[in-house]
């Protein structure tokens, strides 16, 4: 039987709040924040290798690599080269066993993305910004969800995900802007306009990163990347907006 929509909106409510600790261990301490991040990608490469169905020698391999990625910068210091060196080898080591493009692509992005957040924890700021990282696309997200359900309209991606709307997508443009101009001093960023544009960004990344899981699991007809999570999932339910803004939003802030 279909769970009613205020049945799905009380879980995913519920599933937020058991991820509230997850935040606040982030935020209170620098190093234990870089331990969060470790048993996150364990949690989530996990789930990806179930979910790509990839067989047990490729599938640890690829978790080992991805692992390697999020170690934190004061345990094992290494060059910034090697995140991009991982990745590329994840993306061939799938392309070899699963001749899949699109699966080879989602977990290299997924590599970068630990490697990232890796580089984004040895600033001096780096957990309070992820911090604030995590609160513009949970703005997104939840706009994005509730907009979509009081206004509906035209599907954004029907094919790939059949209960996002335009709507929806534009309110949650609108939501992760106006945090991003909010926190634009906690995540050092002077000028308003940088904050627009990082924020405009940031949205359409968060949903890019959603709707590229959504084509993963429907190429493997797999509705949740795990149960871990309820009204969410799995942890890469949870975490697929992260998946291509925090390369983004590191580059953006230290790099360009």
């Amino acid at each position: 039987m279909a769970l009613s929509k205020s049945s799905v909106t009380i879980r995913r409510i519920f599933g937020a709040i058991l991820l509230l600790p997850v935040v606040f261990a982030v935020w209170y301490d620098q190093r234990i924040g870089g331990l969060v991040v470790l048993f996150l990608a364990l949690f989530m490469t996990l789930e990806a290798k179930r979910l790509t169905n990839m067989p047990p020698i490729t599938g640890y391999l690829i978790v080992g690599l991805i692992m390697a990625q999020s170690i934190p910068y004061w345990v094992i210091d290494r060059p910034v080269e090697l995140v991009f060196g991982f990745a590329l080898l994840v993306v061939v080591v799938v392309l070899f066993y699963k001749k899949k493009t699109i699966v080879a692509l989602f977990t290299g992005l997924l590599s970068i993305c630990f490697g990232f957040t890796s580089l984004l924890m040895l600033q001096p700021s780096g957990h309070i910004m992820l911090v604030a990282l995590a609160a513009i696309i949970a703005a997104c997200d939840t706009a994005a969800y509730f907009v979509g359900r009081r206004f509906g309209g035209p599907k954004l991606w029907p094919q790939v995900s059949p209960s996002k709307t335009i709507s929806g997508s534009i309110g949650g443009l609108v939501a992760a802007i106006a945090l991003t101009l909010i926190l634009a001093d906690v995540i050092g960023l002077a000028n308003q306009f940088d904050a627009l544009i990082l924020g405009l960004v940031l949205g359409i990344l968060a949903q890019a990163g959603d709707l590229l899981e959504s084509a993963i699991k429907r190429l493997l007809n797999v509705k949740d990347s795990g149960s871990i999570l309820p009204g969410h999932g799995g942890m890469l339910d949870r975490f697929d907006g992260y998946i291509l803004t925090i390369p983004a939003f590191y580059l953006y802030l230290f790099e360009i």
